[in-house]
């Protein structure tokens, strides 16, 4: 590790030898930022394969409980079971096609909230939420990871607490000035010493299990930063956390709009 008026960066250092002479040594030098934000977004590509297994463990144990159903030739209960599970699923699908024009952040959606009945949670997308058109600087994976980030780290906290109905709130629309993002929850909620310092590197509400956490907030705070944005966390009534994201859709000194081919 080395600082370069002010610039953190990390060395490497890599011998250059003819036979047992050593004629000298190449240094490459790479931000820690750099380095941090790459931590960052493999941590996310963690987040979708989560997703992914989650799809498939739901799907395994529906398809058990239609074994099962078979075998006891309780054929009008499997028939009233595909029925009803195809159309709930396809009532999802077309909700979240229709409202989110950007097919990554949807299939995000879809995971997330298959991934909180799993958790025994429940995740409600607050009816008006939509969103036609990306802010601009923010391509549809480091959107995703700006909402996908804000939906783990609520599903963590309502499971980490005895209080509050299990319920995680998503709303997202673009219809003003700004692409809004809140995601509410009744969970264990943020201490005030850490309010400050939440979206810092590292730092995170779960001291008791180090590692990977502390990276997503870090990672959410970058990208919103980057575009001008604002984020602001406050109490959840009667319990939990509020965070709210506010991106603008036209750049400082740019009157373009970046829409989303669908």
């Amino acid at each position: 590790m080395a600082n370069f008026n002010g610039l953190s960066v990390i060395a490497n250092r890599e011998a250059i030898r003819s036979g047992d002479d050593l004629l000298g040594a190449i240094i490459s030098f790479r931000s820690k930022d750099e380095i941090s934000t790459l931590n960052a977004q493999l941590t996310q590509i963690k987040q979708y394969v989560e997703s992914l297994r989650t799809l498939r463990h739901e799907h395994l144990n529906w398809m058990s409980t239609l074994n099962g159903l078979l075998q006891m030739k309780e054929y009008d209960r499997v028939l009233a079971m595909v029925q009803g599970e195809s159309q709930a699923q396809q009532q999802l699908i077309d909700s979240l096609r229709e409202a989110f024009a950007d097919r990554q952040v949807a299939g995000l959606l879809f995971g997330k909230v298959q991934r909180a009945r799993e958790l025994g949670l429940k995740m409600i997308i607050v009816p008006g939420s939509q969103l036609s058109q990306l802010p601009p600087g923010l391509d549809s994976t480091e959107f995703a990871a700006i909402v996908g980030n804000l939906l783990d780290n609520a599903f963590e906290a309502s499971l980490r607490s005895d209080e509050g109905n299990k319920i995680v709130e998503l709303f997202l629309s673009d219809e003003g000035d700004d692409v809004v993002i809140e995601v509410a929850d009744q969970g264990c909620g943020v201490p005030e010493s850490l309010r400050d310092k939440i979206f810092e590197q590292g730092v995170s509400t779960r001291a008791d299990e180090p590692g990977e956490h502390g990276i997503g907030l870090y990672l959410i705070a970058s990208y919103v930063t980057r575009c001008g944005g604002v984020i602001t966390l406050e109490d959840n009534d009667p319990c939990g956390t509020l965070f709210s994201i506010y991106i603008p859709k036209v750049k400082p000194n740019d009157s373009s709009i970046n829409p989303i081919d669908r």
